[in-house]
């Protein structure tokens, strides 16, 4: 039995879309017959020799964010781990799920540059580097191979559920989620909005999305997974517009994808061009987002087109699909 190692700080109790993957990871890779550890907190890098040759491990993959390691995005732990793993003749992936902080703010000013510094610097001591973003390749260099997250919500139900009277949005907090976009929306259909992962109370008091939160909407609050595939399943149309655009770390919008719900997103510096090709929609503007808002609300879904959005996903997003030529990237066979 092969074993690997998966460096994902915080797994399993910091909620976010990097927990997700890598549970889906650890569930599918294990199914596949493979040993699966996790380094959810970060042990002292002197520590993992013992522990690595203790389990058999041959491969680490990181997953990166730079928050996860520092409460800057400043770690030294990150590359003290690759070069450990490389001193024990370990394979090293790092899955770049966000590289650095853009220089848009003060702050950012000075960590930018550092956080850019830091993972160039791990990406030297790593043998492959993955990104779910393809304008991120330009960045990292071209070695760098492209590879959605897409859903990590397990498998939509076998029967429809009764249908919703009001569009839906999936994970409210997301950072980039365009709210002014969603409200020019729900204005054009005018039936309110289903929303899943917030109650009112904590969406209203939130910094961001409380400008925009109506308590007169229903507010579902966190939901199970099963659950939330059940809730997108059954919405008419679901919102899902992104200040940079809809690209493969997208998780919320392609769980809403795996059920065949019709998905309205958005153009955006960091847009995957495969979803201009897709089932699903994007907006170059908030006013073109409203107009398609109301369009699709209003025409017909029959049965044959869920099914067509259906089996697009599966064909360019099956989350097994993913994870084996991900573990293959991590586990190259001779």
């Amino acid at each position: 039995m092969r074993a690997v190692a998966i460096a994902s700080p915080g797994y399993p109790h910091t909620p976010g879309g990097v927990t997700d993957h890598t549970a889906r990871l650890v569930r599918h890779w294990s199914a596949l017959g493979l040993d699966v550890t996790v380094l959810g907190t970060i042990p002292p890098p002197e520590e993992l020799p013992a522990i690595w040759t203790a389990s058999g491990i041959g491969s680490v993959l990181i997953q990166y964010v730079p928050f996860l390691f520092g409460r800057r995005g400043i770690s030294r732990f990150p590359g003290r781990l690759a070069r450990a793993a490389r001193d024990e003749r370990m394979r090293v992936v790092v899955f770049v799920h966000e590289p650095w902080v853009p220089p848009t703010r003060l702050p950012w000013l000075i960590l930018s540059p550092l956080q850019r510094i830091q993972l160039r610097r791990l990406m030297k001591l790593c043998d492959a580097v993955i990104t779910p973003v393809p304008a991120w390749q330009r960045m990292l260099g071209h070695d760098a191979q492209v590879l959605p997250v897409s859903s990590t919500l397990g498998d939509p139900p076998a029967n429809p559920p009764a249908p919703l009277d009001a569009p839906l949005v999936f994970s409210p907090f997301a950072a980039g989620l365009a709210w002014d976009w969603i409200v020019a929306g729900v204005e054009a259909i005018d039936r309110g909005l289903v929303v899943v992962g917030a109650d009112a109370i904590t969406a209203i008091n939130h910094p961001t999305v409380g400008r925009w939160a109506d308590h007169r909407w229903d507010w579902r609050g966190r939901r199970t997974a099963p659950e939330v595939l059940e809730a997108l399943m059954a919405a008419p149309l679901v919102l899902a517009p992104f200040v940079d655009g809809m690209t493969g770390r997208r998780t919320s919008a392609l769980a809403a994808m795996s059920t065949g719900a019709r998905t309205l997103s958005s153009e955006g510096p960091l847009v995957d061009p495969m979803y201009r090709m897709s089932p699903m929609r994007l907006a170059e503007t908030r006013e073109e987002f409203a107009r398609l808002a109301a369009e699709w609300w209003h025409a017909p879904d029959p049965p044959e087109s869920r099914a067509a959005r259906v089996q697009w996903y599966r064909v360019h997003l099956d989350p097994q699909t993913l994870d084996r030529r991900l573990l293959e990237i991590l586990t190259p066979q001779p």
